[in-house]
């Protein structure tokens, strides 16, 4: 690797290690800002490059797209879990995915799913008091699962969401950070490796069970599931690839859109003037449904997914020799794409730290891919509008019958695992 390539400074062996055990979040923006916009970042047994400037981010997800390829990093982790699901695929086999998974998000099939959203965020606000202390995580990803475990599979079983919920935390368990943050093969029997095993194989018992009750009622739903059992049965896809895509969506959806929602509750509730704007706007109708125009909310939402984006770095491997701001990047480089750190360039947004959701008014003032929580280009997340729909409609029924309120607890720390998750409970007050 080119050695000019600027990099925070690090240890003997150690590298970066031990900055980024401290504080991890802290890490990647101070460098965006301090070496950017190519710097390199090494920790035991891994070296990658940051592209830190959204031209750069541009070049790698559209416009040389072809230089660049999935991390097999990331296979290599998540692929005895996902498999050949989108998140995880290969060039080929992700775009016959895509085109598998695709009718599924078709506009008619995502006003349906919209009915879902409004029907199950209104049940779960019913059961509210005035004055309750609500743990907003806890509650969103009850929501969430509630709501991708219909529009995936067409199942309401409380007790295989349990088990869903269970391997979903085992799961995210396996990648928690650590003070200096070191890679554990899966082979390693360690106690979160060993919980990892066993979410995978519950979860396997669990969708293999729901793909043979589907397929004894046929015309039971118009889901993801039904849309890849047709394709299975036509021959177009295999029931190992269904299975892939069905846990890809079920778990990416899930977790990624309750981490969205439970920021942005706890944003509005920490931000009454903020809150207030989202509240007129989204009470003013009579009802709403998936074609309520709510630009407030929606901003809302945008200047959450900026300041805490649940996918916090991109990685694509080098698939061919590249010169990028004057440095040789070598075939096989891995490199990052740190969404934190951009959505943070003090260079690129007026006090980035701030939650200002005016601030995309005019979203044309900012550069391409200044912004980018759902990646970009070919590769971009296929549930892209799915995520948004969901949060504009949760947060708008949430907000038509109550207000939030922080509490003096109402805090919160990302976790840089797999997700930028919250470190631990949200509490926030509601009030009708």
């Amino acid at each position: 690797m080119n050695e000019s390539i600027p990099a925070p400074g690090g240890l003997p062996l150690l590298g970066n290690a031990l900055s980024i055990g401290r504080d991890p979040f802290g890490f990647v923006e101070n460098a965006v800002v301090n070496h950017g916009p190519v710097f390199r970042v090494s920790v035991p047994g891994l070296s990658f490059v940051c592209y830190a400037d959204p031209a750069l981010v541009e070049r790698v997800l559209v416009t040389e797209r072809d230089r660049y390829e999935k991390d097999p990093r990331e296979r290599n982790l998540l692929g005895p879990l996902l498999g050949d699901g989108l998140l995880t695929a290969r060039d080929g086999t992700w775009e016959r995915g895509r085109e598998q998974v695709q009718p599924a998000f078709y506009p008619g099939r995502l006003r349906a799913y919209g009915e879902v959203m409004l029907e199950r965020t209104d049940g779960f606000v019913r059961d509210w008091s005035d004055g309750q202390r609500v743990d907003a995580y806890e509650w969103a990803r009850e929501l969430t699962l509630s709501i991708v475990g219909t529009v995936v599979f067409g199942v309401e079983g409380v007790e295989e969401m349990r088990t869903i919920s269970r391997g979903a935390d085992a799961i995210t368990g396996r990648f928690e950070p650590s003070s200096v943050p070191l890679e554990v093969p899966l082979w390693v029997p360690t106690p979160a490796n060993r919980r990892y095993r066993r979410a995978v194989d519950d979860l396997d018992g669990v969708v293999a069970d729901l793909l043979d009750r589907r397929r004894a009622s046929p015309d039971s739903g118009a889901d993801l599931c039904a849309t890849l059992l047709a394709a299975a049965d036509d021959g177009a896809i295999s029931d190992e690839r269904v299975r892939d895509h069905l846990l890809t969506m079920l778990l990416a959806g899930h977790e990624t859109t309750a981490i969205a929602l439970t920021y942005a509750m706890a944003l509005l509730a920490t931000h009454p003037d903020e809150q207030a704007r989202v509240l007129e706007e989204v009470r003013e109708p009579e009802t709403i449904d998936a074609g309520t125009a709510l630009p407030r909310t929606d901003r809302a939402i945008q200047e959450t997914l900026r300041l805490y984006p649940p996918t916090y770095l991109l990685f694509r491997q080098a698939a061919t020799d590249d010169v990028v701001a004057g440095y040789e990047i070598p075939a096989g480089t891995r490199i990052c794409l740190p969404q934190w750190g951009i959505h943070r360039d003090e260079r690129l947004f007026d006090a980035p730290r701030s939650f200002r959701p005016d601030r995309w008014l005019d979203p044309d003032a900012y550069p391409d891919f200044a912004y980018f929580p759902f990646g970009g280009g070919p590769r971009a997340c296929i549930g892209r509008r799915f995520a948004l729909l969901e949060l504009r409609l949760a947060l708008a029924t949430i907000l038509r019958t109550v207000s939030l309120e922080a509490t003096p607890e109402t805090e919160w720390s990302p976790t840089p695992a797999l997700t930028s998750r919250p470190d631990g409970p949200v509490p926030v007050r509601v009030r009708r």
